[in-house]
């Protein structure tokens, strides 16, 4: 039985690639340009229905501000419509398709940026785009905590810079050992993780 796929924010270069290497090795994937946009979130959802399950949602939402400001100048408004489009975006596209993902392989993927990671931090101005990179890593995390007991597992993956190793079709197909019996340590699917290209942990 071939794999369901939905590629959330195919605007960016990574979940597009993404999209077609899943394709490429047989996978019916389904797009979306924004994880933000309610057009496509309705369109997508009739799509997923005719499945009837859902075995990845994988979610690119990066956003930018569009007033990006020194500290201390700060535009609230132009933060709250950035972390409204990628976080309230996102979160309530994971919630229309849980229905679904529970019907399959019960994956769920983040394509996300090492720049406001603490192992990597790179960012000194964008606040929009830090807080809304802040708001979907803990998004991620608190699903895990929530949706780990179902039998969820979830794949954070940020590119390497020179784009080495792994792409993040790849790692989000990747199965991890698991044993309910081993400490969450022991376990990469009992813990939440960010990985880059070359399966390097990124403190997050």
């Amino acid at each position: 039985m071939k794999e369901i796929v939905l590629i959330a924010g195919t605007q960016f270069q990574q979940a597009a690639e993404t999209a077609d290497w899943f394709r490429q090795r047989g996978a019916v994937v389904y797009e979306m340009a924004s994880a933000a946009s309610e057009a496509e979130k309705a369109k997508a959802l009739e799509a997923i229905q005719a499945e009837g399950k859902l075995d990845y949602l994988i979610v690119q939402a990066t956003v930018c501000g569009e007033n990006a400001a020194d500290f201390g100048k700060l535009d609230y408004d132009d933060i709250s419509k950035a972390f409204d489009q990628g976080v309230n975006g996102t979160h309530d596209l994971v919630e229309s398709l849980l229905p679904f993902l529970r019907q399959g392989k019960k994956r769920l993927g983040l394509i996300t940026s090492s720049a406001t990671s603490t192992r990597d931090p790179k960012e000194t101005q964008d606040f929009a785009f830090a807080m809304t990179q802040a708001g979907l890593h803990m998004l991620w995390k608190l699903y895990f905590n929530k949706l780990r007991p179902e039998g969820f597992t979830f794949r954070v993956f940020c590119p390497t810079e020179d784009g080495s190793g792994l792409c993040a079709g790849k790692y989000m197909q990747m199965d991890f050992c698991y044993d309910a019996r081993e400490e969450y340590i022991h376990s990469e699917e009992n813990r939440i993780v960010m990985r880059d290209g070359l399966m390097r942990e990124i403190a997050w």
